[in-house]
């Protein structure tokens, strides 16, 4: 009885914060609910992270840089190839899948602190390709004026309007996330995550699972970008920075790397905390 009254008032507690946030843009400034669109699109970055590292072991420093690459996909694709909303997306995950499964079959022939260099060297390489190439992505500029679409009627250049769909996304994605990593795919990452070797000994292909799951880690990484760069309508060399990344791994490791919602947690806490101690210091 005592398990059953516990699992009730989580279910009730999910369901105010679900209804609370549905809400938000009818009692809360604009302000609050773009730092609140900030917290989805980083939050796809950190669960990107946060999963390879709490159901496979994995730590890896190339997650921004899938991030950059689906905005910079987005921006040459849709914004200046002129291809429609969806499809514009659809492809630039498709690009994002591509370069996962080329960084992901590199990088997964090796483990540890050797897997974690490998992937900030894939990271790195393409930051620093996208800096220097001005010609086809603009350098520190970037690309800009990607705006989001008007679909069906409804404008999502208008921050409530695009606030209600990027947090449905969201909520989809945890959902799916959440039941990938209840899977038997799941437990078998989590078995290679313990012992690859073990897991080889019982006859499971432990390569082509951490593939898989970076391939999954990439996707989810990809989506945030694409909804970081209909929101701020620019996609710079700056997303993919060093320091970008490490900001992403300090709200994994303070929510919690081992525990599913930790991702979801540690991106509230550190991006309000960066909107409000800039308040108060220029050295936030």
């Amino acid at each position: 009885m005592k398990s059953l009254n516990a699992r009730t008032w989580k279910v009730i507690f999910a369901a105010a914060l679900v209804v609370l946030l549905i809400l938000l843009p009818f009692f809360a400034s604009q302000y609050t609910v773009t730092t609140f669109i900030r917290i989805i699109y980083f939050g796809f970055l950190s669960l990107s992270t946060g999963f390879l590292i709490g159901q496979g072991g994995m730590v890896s420093l190339a997650q921004a840089a899938f991030f950059g690459i689906a905005g910079y996909a987005l921006g040459l694709i849709g914004h200046e190839r002129g291809v429609p909303f969806l499809l514009a997306d659809i492809l630039a995950i498709g690009v994002v899948l591509f370069f996962g499964a080329v960084f992901g079959l590199i990088a997964n022939k090796a483990k540890g602190i050797v897997f974690l260099m490998i992937t900030l060297a894939f990271g790195q390489v393409v930051f620093a390709f996208a800096l220097q190439n001005t010609t086809f992505l603009g350098g520190w500029a970037g690309i800009r004026g990607i705006r989001p679409p008007i679909l069906f009627g409804i404008d999502f250049k208008q921050t409530a309007n695009f606030y209600w769909a990027v947090l449905m996304i969201y909520f989809i994605g945890l959902f799916v996330l959440w039941r990938i990593a209840k899977s038997p795919f799941g437990l078998m990452l989590n078995g290679t995550r313990e012992s690859s070797e073990r897991m080889d000994a019982l006859g499971y292909p432990t390569y082509w699972i951490k593939v898989i799951a970076f391939l999954i880690a990439a996707v989810y990484a990809g989506i945030g970008g694409l909804i970081a760069t209909y929101n701020t309508g620019v996609i710079t060399p700056t997303t993919m920075q060093l320091p970008r990344m490490i900001w992403i791994l300090l709200m994994v490791i303070l929510g919690g790397a081992s525990y599913f919602w930790g991702p979801v947690i540690g991106t509230i806490v550190v991006v309000w905390l960066d909107v409000l101690i800039s308040q108060v210091t220029e050295r936030y």
